[in-house]
Order: C-alpha cells, then sequence, then structure tokens
C-alpha cells in the first residue's frame, strides 16, 4: 500500500500559472510593502501633527443695534379701544400710540395726566378743580375725590381764616389794656402826688403832736388821709399789675391762635400734597396698564395685526419701535455652559443670519466682545458680540438693517492638531477604564 509520501511525490502539478508564481523570486511591492506602509503611516502622523482643526462652540444669535429695538407688551387682559398709528409709521417720543378698554374716559384720564403734570407741588392751588369735576375717571375716580376733598378743604380754611377772629379779640383786647394802663399810670402819678403830700403832713402833724401843738385826733386824722393815698397808690399798683398780666393772656391766646393756624395750615397742606402725589401715581399706573407709549424716536411695527376692539392678553408683544439712531450694530448670545470655559475675548465668531441665507449672501464675522461672569437660570452664558465690518458679509455684500435679525454663530475657540484630538479620546477613554 502506496503512504502519504509516496502520494505526494507522485503528485503532478498541472496548472503552468500556478508553476510560474512558484519558481518566479517575491516582486518588490511584497519585499517593500511592509516600508512603505510605515512610511505613509509616519506621513498621516507627521500631517496630523502640523494640520489643525479649528473647534466650534455654537448658540444662537440675535444681531440688533446698541439701542436695541424697544418692545411693548400689554400689561392687563382688555379689548384695544382705540389704534393712534398705522404700521411702519414713524412714531415721537412720548407718543400715545395705543389705548387699552377700561371704565374711564381715556380722553378726560389724558387730560387729568397732563394737568397734574404741569403743575409743581408749590402750584396746587392753582389746579382746576372745577374743570376736572366733570372727567370720567373709572377706577380712578376714588382717588380723585379724596384728592378734591382734600384740595377744597384747604381752600376753604385759607379762605375763612377760623382762628381769624380770635386773634382779631385778643389784639383788640390788647389795645383796651393798653390804653387803660396808659390812663392808670396818669392816675398813679396823682396819687402818688398825693401820697407825698399825705406823707408830709402826717410827718408835720407828727412833729406838732410831739411839741403838744396839735391834738391826738388830729395826728389820727392825718394818719388815715396818708394810708389811704398809700392804699390808692398799691390799688393802682394792682390794677396795672393785673392788666399787665391780661394783656400776657391775650398774647398767649394770640399764639396759640397763630400755632393752631399754622399747624392746621401745614396739615391740610401735606395732606392735600399727599392725596395729589397719590393721584399722580394712580395715573401713571393706569397709563402702564391702559396705554402704549413710545419711549424713543423710531419706526414702529406691529408684532402681528391688530384692530380695535380685538382682545389682548397680558403679555402678548403688540408692537416694537425700532430706534432711528441705531449707532453700532452688535450680536446677544446665549451660549451653553458646555466648553464655555475656552470662550475668550477677541475670538472669532461665524454667524448665519436666518433672514439671509448663508449660502447666498455668505457669512458675517464677529469678535468676542465680553461674557458674562454667572449664568442664567436656565445655565445659559451671555455673549457680546461685536462686528467690526458691520454687515458686511465674506461675499463683500452689505445686509440692510432695519429690524432684529436672528441666526446661529459659531464662536472659534481654538485650533487644535489633529493628532491632539485623537490622543484626547485616547486618554477619555483611559481616563473612563480608570
Amino acid at each position: 500500500m502506496e503512504t502519504k509520501k509516496d502520494l505526494l511525490d507522485n503528485l503532478e502539478l498541472r496548472s503552468e500559472n500556478v508553476q510560474d508564481i512558484l519558481t518566479q523570486p517575491p516582486h518588490w511591492m511584497i519585499r517593500w510593502g511592509n516600508s512603505l506602509i510605515l512610511v505613509i503611516l509616519g506621513m498621516i502622523i507627521l500631517m496630523s501633527y502640523f494640520i489643525k482643526y479649528p473647534e466650534f462652540i455654537p448658540a444662537s444669535i440675535i444681531v440688533t443695534s446698541q439701542n436695541p429695538p424697544e418692545k411693548l407688551e400689554a400689561r392687563i387682559n382688555s379689548k384695544i379701544e382705540k389704534i393712534f398709528i398705522k404700521n411702519q409709521q414713524e412714531v415721537k417720543k412720548n407718543e400715545v400710540l395705543m389705548v387699552l378698554q377700561s371704565t374711564a374716559n381715556y380722553q378726560d384720564v389724558l387730560k387729568l395726566k397732563n394737568l397734574v403734570d404741569s403743575i409743581s407741588p408749590n402750584q396746587i392751588f392753582s389746579f382746576p378743580i372745577n374743570e376736572t369735576s366733570r372727567f370720567k375717571l373709572g377706577e380712578l375716580q376714588n382717588d380723585y375725590n379724596i384728592f378734591a376733598k382734600a384740595f377744597r378743604d384747604e381752600k376753604l380754611f385759607t379762605r375763612l381764616q377760623p382762628y381769624g377772629p380770635e386773634n382779631l379779640a385778643a389784639n383788640q383786647g390788647i389795645s383796651e389794656y393798653k390804653g387803660r394802663i396808659s390812663t392808670l399810670r396818669q392816675q398813679k402819678n396823682l396819687e402818688f402826688a398825693k401820697y407825698e403830700l399825705s406823707k408830709k403832713n402826717y410827718q408835720r402833724s407828727q412833729d406838732l403832736f410831739n411839741q403838744g401843738v396839735i391834738a391826738a385826733m388830729e395826728l389820727e386824722n392825718e394818719k388815715i388821709k396818708f394810708l389811704q393815698a398809700q392804699q390808692n397808690l398799691e390799688n393802682i399798683n394792682i390794677s396795672l399789675s393785673q392788666m399787665a398780666e391780661g394783656i400776657s393772656n391775650l398774647n398767649k391766646s394770640k399764639s396759640g391762635a397763630s400755632i393752631n393756624t399754622e399747624k392746621d395750615k401745614i396739615t391740610y397742606s401735606s395732606q392735600t400734597l399727599q392725596l395729589f402725589e397719590q393721584l399722580r401715581k394712580s395715573l401713571k399706573d393706569w397709563e402702564q396698564n391702559y396705554l402704549l407709549i413710545s419711549s424713543t424716536d423710531g419706526i414702529a411695527s406691529f408684532q402681528q395685526f391688530w384692530g380695535e376692539n380685538q382682545f389682548i392678553k397680558s403679555g402678548d408683544a403688540v408692537l416694537s419701535i425700532l430706534p432711528k439712531d441705531k449707532a453700532a450694530v452688535v450680536g446677544r448670545m446665549q451660549v451653553p455652559s458646555t466648553n464655555s470655559g475656552k470662550i475668550a475675548q477677541g475670538q472669532k465668531v461665524l454667524i448665519k443670519l436666518d433672514n439671509f441665507r448663508y449660502q447666498e449672501f455668505g457669512i458675517v464675522e464677529g469678535k468676542v466682545e465680553n461674557i458674562s461672569l454667572t449664568p442664567d437660570k436656565d445655565g445659559n452664558y451671555y455673549v457680546d458680540v461685536i462686528l467690526p465690518k458691520g454687515l458686511k458679509t465674506s461675499y463683500n455684500k452689505t445686509l440692510p438693517f432695519d429690524k432684529e435679525l436672528k441666526g446661529n454663530a459659531e464662536i472659534v475657540t481654538q485650533d487644535l492638531r489633529l493628532i491632539e484630538r485623537f490622543f484626547y479620546q485616547i486618554r477619555k477613554l483611559l481616563g473612563y477604564q480608570v
């Protein structure tokens, strides 16, 4: 029996191609293939070191002016009573644009507000209370009535002068007392002269009595006359003292009346002023709730189609005012906290606007001006972007700016080498394993 070795020895290779391959030496590709692969791999690694790929942080952006458009929102649920402007109309600062329905007549309220604003606190007495008493003020009526009552009370107090009669009576009493005092002083001079004469007569009588010239009765009569003159003089002094006290009391009464007059005057005045300011505040609150007023010169743009008697809800954006003084155009970004630590001032920002497709108009380039220090409640950071070239795009087209422009932007934080990115992934995997 033939063994396995004998069978292999007797095997014939019938394919000439196979015989050619087995008998021909290896090609150079096979001999140097490994070296070539190593060279190519080395070139790839070398290129990955020199080639840099920028890292982007995407976020939404709003391009606006440094004086951003003013957005007016409804503060209450109500219907539109009057619209004074048309869409895209130029408006002035402090111009009333729209009125919402209330229980008051808005024309009367506006007249009252103009009157209140035109009167300073020290000119309240010039308030035309008779003219305003006919106004229909709705929810403001109670505040107005309280002020009007205080205003009339103060005017009535000023006109009637309730403490005037008391002052007049005190002045008359003081005048009478002074006249009587003048008379008493003249009488006192006469009584003093009588007193001196009585005193001298009494002293003479005393000497004569001591000499035995007159009787004791005559001395006693002279003494009685002297004592009467002395008593009359003392009575006049007492009367003068009483009249001086009366004048003092009248002065006190007069001073008290003056104090009460000034006290009540201050009370009425302060109450009127306080209620006047309360009315001013109520008018301001009514204005904020029911009036839409422009705070700048610009172009008014409706946020949607509005008409009179149309219902509007609190918080609805009614219209916006694009300021005429647009100043420089800037960008406002809200960047999530992811990779926000890599954002630095001066980094390039590539802006793609929704209003103008970047494939057709190009990309607007900006720079990071600053970033907020702390995030908002949603964890986003605010980034301010300046546009050195304005709205000039990469296609040398200048985009028109007549409203806020929304879009997406990418902040170029740093250029990383490809090999660095590769090793970052390796290091991350190793970190996960650890």
